[in-house]
């Protein structure tokens, strides 16, 4: 059984792959030089027994990821075998299989290690809810938040990474909900919050790693730029924004 492990932001995927093979060939290497032989042989035994786990692994995810293209991010099967080059026929059938499946193959919460669970700030106010451009674009957008430090509190963790991210100060109001993301893997929890100041245009240090620029933006814009937003956040927006124009 692999070990798996939950998002990390800035993991270049083509990268990692790389290292994977140098690390390959770093253990062949080391076979090989090896004095004893029958150590060596049982060395690459499992190295072909941990080759085969991660093959099948990696099929049984291109199928659940296929069922997650069409149903989770809304991509028609026609669009989605022009992006895959497959025939229409054989995306049908993976999309078919991959709904079988009752989860991600590969970041499987029960078998990952242990991650601190994130907080995201639903702050609204008069000119719309808060919203954040990732300079990753993973996801493009996203409402700010962060990583809950050990013997912090959601609200606290909140208001930290809020100030931080874009220069307002906030105050949680409810836990609007929790899940654990279909993604990433990791415990996110939702806090409705207010700002202490909701005309301060909010601002982003030159020098944040993760973003670029943070801004208010009313219902129409935030339903185009977040999709695939959790559906007690949308409805809670729906509700709040429903009659907000954005300035």
């Amino acid at each position: 059984m692999l070990v798996m492990v939950a998002y990390v932001k800035g993991t270049d995927v083509r990268r990692e792959m790389t290292r994977i093979r140098e690390a390959v060939a770093r253990i062949g290497a080391a076979m090989q030089s090896d004095p004893d032989a029958a150590n060596a042989f049982r060395d690459a035994t499992a190295l072909e027994q941990l080759g085969s786990e991660i093959s099948d692994g990696a099929s049984d995810f291109r199928v659940w990821f296929a069922a997650e293209l069409a149903d989770e991010r809304h991509i028609p099967q026609t669009r989605l075998a022009g992006i895959l080059g497959l025939s229409p026929g054989r995306v049908g059938q993976l999309v078919r299989a991959g709904r079988q499946r009752k989860g991600n193959p590969i970041v499987d919460p029960g078998t990952q290690p242990l991650q601190p669970p994130v907080v995201l700030a639903i702050v609204t106010g008069s000119l719309g809810v808060l919203i954040c451009h990732r300079r990753d674009e993973r996801p493009p957008w996203s409402f700010p938040g962060g990583d809950i430090l050990p013997d912090e509190s959601p609200a606290d963790a909140a208001a930290r990474r809020v100030l931080v991210e874009t220069g307002l100060a906030v105050q949680s109001v409810a836990v609007l909900g929790g899940r654990v993301h279909p993604r990433t893997a990791r415990h996110m929890i939702y806090l409705i919050c207010q700002p202490e100041d909701d005309r301060m245009v909010p601002a982003v240090d030159e020098t944040d790693v993760d973003l670029d620029r943070a801004e208010w933006a009313g219902l129409d814009t935030v339903r185009d730029r977040m999709p695939d937003m959790f559906a007690p956040v949308k409805a809670h927006l729906e509700a709040t924004l429903g009659s907000i124009e954005r300035f």
